[in-house]
């Protein structure tokens, strides 16, 4: 028997009738994955027997953690997406019917009453829920239910339909609009959109901007500075901006006036940047 770590997770490797069996345990507890390996070789001796048992599925609330652990993994290089997926995944398991639901158990009934308990809250602001929060807690859930049955954990991922409604917000902001914009915004929002206006950066990259990634002397081709993007969804987003004369002003106030974590717009957890779907309702600066 050999438990091992390959990235952040376990993997275990052992002999059954002279075939290697090799697999993730998908958890980085080293005892867990031991667990699972035991388990793995119970249920091959029991075939090998030709008792043939299905342990019952885990309640949403028990598959939460590994979930979680599995999106740490495989978005490690994308702490935003990670701190999306770990949100919603506490919404969901807010709701305690669904949270205590096993997983072969979710079927398009029980989404259908998750949906509709949670149009009937409102949001932490008072105002009603809209159909685009709720519609990324399914997206969630849905991915969730595909790793388990990835993970043969379920056979069956019911179909989830997303609520009607959501509103496709497509606006171009004009020059002359822009400067009203900017005075009414909330901050963070207004220093993410300075950011956007005079560097050109997407939105999920200037929320995940870390102060490592700032540099605010002048460069070559880069009067004012420049920061740093990382990386992104195409293999042409890693890239060096450079700064207007505002956004190197914007950065320099953040800079004297803000916290000594490492993000340029930290969100509510000190080890997360702020999320993009928080920034229009978030208060902090």
């Amino acid at each position: 028997m050999a438990i091992y770590k390959r990235g952040d997770v376990y993997w275990y490797e052992f002999q059954f009738k002279g075939e290697r069996i090799q697999e993730s345990a998908h958890t980085r507890n080293k005892d867990a994955a031991r667990q699972i390996e035991a388990a793995h070789r119970v249920r091959l001796a029991k075939g090998e027997a030709g008792i043939n048992e299905r342990s019952a599925a885990p309640t949403l609330a028990e598959f939460g953690p590994r979930f979680e652990s599995a999106i740490v993994t495989l978005c490690s290089d994308k702490p935003a997406t990670v701190g999306f997926y770990q949100e919603k995944l506490r919404r969901l398991l807010a709701d305690q019917t669904l949270s205590g639901t096993r997983l072969n158990a979710i079927d398009e009934a029980i989404i259908d009453g998750y949906k509709q308990r949670r149009t009937r809250q409102a949001s932490r602001y008072g105002r009603p829920l809209s159909p685009a929060s709720v519609n990324r807690e399914l997206a969630t859930l849905r991915r969730l239910l595909r790793l388990a049955q990835e993970w043969k954990v379920i056979d069956r991922v019911p179909r989830i339909r997303l609520l009607r409604g959501e509103r496709i917000r497509d606006f171009v902001l004009s020059h002359r609009l822009e400067p009203k914009y900017l005075e009414a915004a909330p901050q963070p929002l207004k220093d993410v959109a300075i950011l956007i206006l005079e560097a050109g950066v997407r939105a999920g990259e200037g929320a995940n901007l870390q102060w490592a990634d700032v540099y605010l002397q002048p460069a070559v081709r880069a009067k004012f500075g420049y920061i740093r993007i990382r990386g992104g969804k195409s293999r042409n987003a890693k890239r060096n901006l450079s700064l207007t004369a505002k956004a190197a002003e914007m950065l320099k106030h953040r800079k004297a006036t803000g916290n000594s974590g490492p993000w340029v717009f930290p969100g509510d957890k000190p080890d997360a940047p702020i999320l993009v779907t928080s920034l229009t309702t978030s208060t902090t600066t």
